[in-house]
């Protein structure tokens, strides 16, 4: 499993793996088309044998330092856009990077999303506020 480590070190899962399938139904409702992916993509975490008991569990409405920044894409089937919006507002102290295009994920998808991502990790750099990048290829266009 990619990242099971911090997957299952970052949440609470149970250890009895017939509680998926339950959980799977109620992320269904909240997600439809990848709840149920998603939630057995965790069950792993059911045999998983370690935790991290320092894991940060909240609030996450208390101001960071530095700016947390986040970047989503307009039209993402699996994180949808508005959750970013509301999770920039929650978060005590975040941006967010629009990237005004289709499909999951915002990364290596526009110059202009992995050069402010670059500038943010290398240097501490923020884009705008209301930064909105558009993506280097459409749908469908061939690399």
């Amino acid at each position: 499993m990619g990242g099971g480590g911090t997957i299952c070190a970052d949440t609470t899962n149970p250890r009895d793996p017939a509680a998926w399938p339950k959980a799977a139904r109620a992320a269904d409702r909240e997600s439809r088309g990848f709840g149920s992916y998603d939630t057995y993509l965790s069950l792993p975490c059911a045999f998983w044998p370690a935790a991290d008991q320092a894991r940060y569990t909240g609030p996450w409405n208390r101001p960071t330092a530095p700016i947390l920044l986040l970047a989503n894409g307009k039209g993402d089937p699996e994180t949808p856009y508005a959750g970013a919006t509301r999770t920039e507002r929650v978060l005590g102290n975040a941006r967010l990077l629009t990237l005004d295009a289709w499909g999951h994920g915002a990364a290596n998808r526009s110059a202009c999303v992995d050069a402010a991502l670059d500038a943010y990790l290398t240097h501490g750099r923020l884009p705008a506020r209301g930064t909105v990048c558009s993506p280097d290829h459409a749908p469908f266009d061939a690399r």
